[in-house]
């Protein structure tokens, strides 16, 4: 199983230690700013890792696994806004990084199931193999 998960994790790391990095000014409150457009990519990929995940544990990523990603894409992201306020003094805890990184695995998610057939996903799976 965690075989399955690995490329999640290994970008899950990547997110926590981009997300715990000292040195970043404080931003101001901008929808489309490529910050938020950054928050969305990285948790929409995180979304789409954690699927493939799913189809090559089990073969399959249902609806109940979309919701599932999507809910704790969104917890882990609101967790680190959380530990960058708490404990990094030059980090914030932004309100609109939580929502656009909700935004971006809500937009994984949908990526997933609407442009990969679990078919053709299943026929790369067996080719890495």
């Amino acid at each position: 199983m965690i075989r399955a998960f690995a490329p999640a994790l290994f970008w899950l790391v990547g997110i926590v230690f981009l997300s715990t990095m000292g040195g970043v000014s404080t931003p101001k409150f901008q929808l489309l700013s490529t910050d938020k457009l950054a928050h969305a990519a990285a948790y929409g990929l995180l979304a789409w890792l954690t699927l493939w995940g799913f189809v090559r544990w089990q073969g399959r990523a249902s609806v109940f696994h979309g919701v599932l990603t999507v809910l704790l894409a969104a917890s882990i992201g609101a967790g680190l806004e959380y530990v960058q306020f708490r404990y990094f003094p030059d980090r914030v805890f932004e309100y609109d990084d939580m929502a656009a990184n909700a935004v971006g695995a809500v937009l994984g998610w949908w990526v997933f199931a609407r442009f990969i057939p679990p078919e053709r996903l299943m026929a790369w799976l067996n080719a890495l193999e």
